[in-house]
């Protein structure tokens, strides 16, 4: 499985996409004893010089998991900064891909992060989330509403298919973005010296999400579904509008009356503890406002 990172959910007219702080899938692995060696020949490379920081990662990700990680540079993945695919079954090794044109050993780092946090958990207490039958009933009924109401009625197998985009990609915001940000915190205490390429990701996804606030974005949306993407990136903003200490990263979301939400999401990000043990409580705290209903939790296997 992939988790394709960094994640956030933007709404374009032609089409869905997720990028930015977060995973796709859940991680799969066996948990073994794994010998520890000085440099990984699996992800050591000619090519590309990873800072001592990043081995130190991969290697934690091996300990912990059993498998080593494959890094490669990938020009296709366009505006995603990285993806990792867990190795499960038979597979040797996690694969970490990443864009060249991003800071390779943070978008490598916080994919790992994802990983290793989820071994933090036991392994009958792992999870996945599935788009439920209610939650593809109810957003299907507001794309049919949303494009009639627009003059652009759809048939129903167009309307599947759009469904299916927009509300997978506003589960994966709801399963990424929360704990992208607990990762990010682990980066920013832990890894100073990835600070720097830590900031361009970021601000690079904030002027990503703020594109969401456009009128083309609102005709391509139905309210609902904007209201929930928006409302998580409203709170992503404001993290770092703290973090950075730069007020001006929420001003978009005041302006567009989507600050309040944001607000909530982040409050309830702070008083809910921040180990891995809690993070489907986090998930939960999140899909309250918006997305109650539209998702289940289910055993990843």
């Amino acid at each position: 499985m992939a988790w394709q990172g960094v994640g956030q959910v933007q709404f374009r007219p032609a089409t869905l996409r997720v990028a930015g702080h977060g995973a796709t899938g859940e991680p799969v692995g066996l948990l073994l004893k794994c010998r520890r060696s000085p440099i990984s020949p699996f992800w050591q490379s000619r090519s590309m010089s990873l800072l001592p920081v990043t081995q130190d990662v991969l290697r934690a990700v091996e300990d912990a998991t059993g498998r080593p990680v494959i890094v490669r540079p990938d020009a296709a993945l366009g505006t995603l900064l990285a993806k990792i695919t867990i190795a499960r079954g038979p597979a040797p090794a996690h694969v970490v891909a990443y864009n060249p044109a991003a800071g390779a050993d943070y978008v490598i780092c916080l994919q790992c992060g994802f990983l290793l946090r989820m071994f933090q958990i036991p392994e009958s207490e792992r999870f996945a989330i599935a788009a439920s039958a209610r939650g593809r009933r109810e957003v299907e009924e507001a794309l049919d509403d949303h494009f009639r109401n627009q003059g652009m009625p759809l048939p129903k197998q167009a309307l599947g298919g759009i469904r299916d985009q927009f509300l997978g990609g506003l589960i994966q915001q709801l399963r990424s973005m929360p704990i992208g940000l607990r990762v990010d915190s682990w980066i920013r205490e832990n890894y100073p010296s990835l600070e720097e390429q830590q900031k361009q990701a970021v601000k690079q996804q904030l002027n990503d999400n703020a594109q969401t606030l456009g009128p083309h974005v609102r005709q391509l949306a139905p309210a609902n579904v904007f209201r929930a993407n928006v409302g998580m990136n409203s709170a992503f903003a404001l993290f770092w509008s703290r973090a950075l200490g730069d007020p001006l990263l929420g001003i978009p979301y005041k302006a567009s009356g989507h600050l309040a939400t944001g607000e909530e999401l982040l409050r309830t990000w702070d008083q809910i503890p921040s180990d891995a043990a809690h993070d489907k409580k986090l998930i939960e705290s999140w899909g309250s406002l918006g997305l109650g209903g539209w998702y289940d939790f289910v055993p990843y296997s």
